[in-house]
């Protein structure tokens, strides 16, 4: 669970309850949660396809091979995550975490510059010029629309005929937004994030911290 009551943080690391910089133990917490709640999304849509219209777009089934070969559910599964990954290894670096301390400081402390370290991107480049203002209202839609909705969500549209998978993944997918939200944006120093949660006191602290050079010097 990446909090200070998690990594057993120094007082550097974690400031008025806020991380001022991550560890690599805290984003491969992220990245194995993030992924296998992925990975139980996509067994479930295993064989199972969207109807619109009466209309299916089996391609196996119109190619006359197995399904479990050439299937709508055996394209859309890769497809998902490519697109998926456009957004997490991309587009969320520029709507949402250029706006983060952590992306303009911890590629100071870890040697290289011209990366940055936090919980969902350990290592990543720095792509785009740091800007310290809240994150845009365009870029909060975005975030939630594409990182969360069809990212963890959208997956749910195939599972509608298969309700035991349906049921079990949606308490699954929130179950990790709602520990997300709870042990990690609790304590985020990306304030402009639409999920954010850390209180109006602590925000405040932190920013003087940072102001007065203590925290990233």
């Amino acid at each position: 669970m990446p909090s200070d009551r998690m990594n057993n943080c120094s007082e550097s690391d974690v400031l008025h309850g806020i991380h001022a910089r991550y560890h690599s133990k805290d984003a491969r917490w992220f990245a194995i949660v993030s992924l296998a709640t992925m990975l139980i999304s996509y067994i479930g849509m295993i064989n199972s396809s969207i109807r619109y219209f009466g209309f299916s777009f089996d391609i196996g089934s119109f190619l006359s091979l197995p399904s479990i070969i050439v299937s709508e559910s055996m394209i859309m599964i890769p497809l998902h995550f490519f697109i998926a990954m456009i957004f997490f290894a991309g587009v969320e670096w520029y709507v949402l975490c250029r706006h983060c301390p952590c992306y303009e400081y911890s590629g100071k402390e870890h040697g290289n510059k011209d990366k940055f370290y936090c919980l969902a991107n350990w290592g990543s480049p720095k792509l785009f010029q740091y800007e310290p203002s809240s994150v845009s209202m365009a870029g909060r839609v975005v975030f939630l629309a594409w990182g969360i909705g069809f990212s963890f969500l959208f997956q749910t549209l195939y599972l509608w005929d298969r309700l035991d998978w349906l049921v079990a993944y949606l308490l699954i997918a929130f179950t990790f937004l709602a520990t997300l939200r709870h042990w990690a944006c609790s304590s985020c120093p990306n304030f402009g994030c639409a999920l954010n949660c850390v209180p109006e006191d602590n925000r405040e602290g932190f920013l003087k911290e940072m102001e007065s050079g203590r925290i990233y010097g």
